[in-house]
């Protein structure tokens, strides 16, 4: 693919180009404990550099940062001090790259759950302090999922904010059984999703924040397609759903963000569309998890993707996030 260099506004603004809301980094000083696997390679190398490089090759102007790996890889998985400070470095770092780089980044805080306390103080440094752009939320913390009453403090934080907030899926707590040997990004994640998105409906987490701006990764995990049979079963098998959903499990689900990491063909676009509109579809690269040519494949599937008008995929690509980023927006005021 030839070299797309985004159009660039006074002041650091971009004015055209993809805006990718899927993509991931990790700090400098913590990528000597990245794993060797191969999902790993591109975490343990990154860097602003490389990834601009890549941004420009596949025209995206600005990449919304998260760290998603899990604290374990770092430290013990009960350290809750070592949980803190990898929150504050991938932040901090986070932060660095949108000063350096005005326009071409932006970030999403990492929260050391499920530390309730210690996630709020962050919340207001990486949100109050940094002013990264929202938070990342995994569906589980040490098996501990969104729509718990344990981490309704937190959710409650950040609706008060109005916060936008980048779920990302991780691994459930019996992946060793249910991944059947293969890699856990293979199918657990998007069931993950599924898991995390159900309980935030059914535990009455999404009526009662309202303001929450909740961003879904891969058109939903299987949200679209089971949309429908969580909605009747729940109305008949799940006790207290007309009190924690009393618009209805569908009204809830049109009402969140998804972004189509690894999910631009035409059999996942058709699924989340059934469900929401081109208003409430993100472009998200999920680079370096996938190498290059896998984003820019994915690029090429969404371009010619049929069931896509010219202005549905500018909607997708850039002007549904410059709604939910005013920052990027061209003439808004500098950091």
């Amino acid at each position: 693919m030839a070299r797309r260099e985004p159009g660039q506004a006074s002041g650091g603004l971009v004015t055209s180009g993809r805006i990718d809301v899927h993509a991931h980094y990790v700090p400098a000083e913590l990528q000597a404990s990245v794993p060797a696997a191969p999902i790993f390679r591109g975490f343990a190398t990154w860097d602003p550099r490389a990834a601009l490089e890549m941004m420009d090759r596949q025209g995206i102007a600005t990449a919304v940062l998260s760290m998603v790996l899990w604290t374990a890889m770092f430290a013990a998985a009960d350290d809750t001090a070592a949980a803190r400070r990898v929150a504050r470095a991938s932040n901090e770092a986070a932060a660095d790259a949108i000063r350096s780089h005005p326009g071409r980044f932006g970030g999403f805080a990492r929260l050391p759950l499920p530390d309730v306390d210690a996630a709020l103080a962050e919340i207001d440094y990486a949100l109050g302090t940094l002013r990264l752009d929202g938070v990342v939320l995994l569906t589980n913390h040490d098996g501990v999922y969104l729509g718990d009453s344990r981490l309704d403090p937190v959710l409650d934080e950040l609706n008060r904010r109005k916060a936008v907030v980048f779920l990302h899926p991780t691994l459930p707590a019996c992946v060793e059984r249910t991944s059947l040997g293969y890699a856990p990004s293979l199918i657990e994640f998007v069931f993950d999703t599924t898991r995390a998105v159900t309980h935030l409906v059914l535990s009455g987490t999404l009526e009662r924040c309202p303001d929450l701006q909740l961003i879904v990764p891969h058109a939903g995990g299987t949200i679209p397609f089971l949309a429908d049979r969580i909605s009747l079963l729940a109305a008949r098998f799940v006790p207290g759903t007309a009190t924690h959903a009393p618009a209805g499990v569908k009204a809830y689900l049109r009402l969140l963000y998804y972004e189509l990491a690894i999910s631009t063909n035409q059999h996942a676009v058709a699924s989340v569309l059934q469900l929401v509109g081109p208003e409430r579809l993100l472009y998200g690269s999920d680079w370096p998890a996938l190498e290059e040519a896998d984003v820019q494949h994915l690029i090429q599937v969404l371009s010619s993707n049929p069931l896509l008008r010219p202005d549905e995929q500018a909607r997708i690509e850039r002007q549904n996030a410059l709604e939910l980023f005013p920052r990027l927006q061209p003439g808004a005021a500098a950091r």
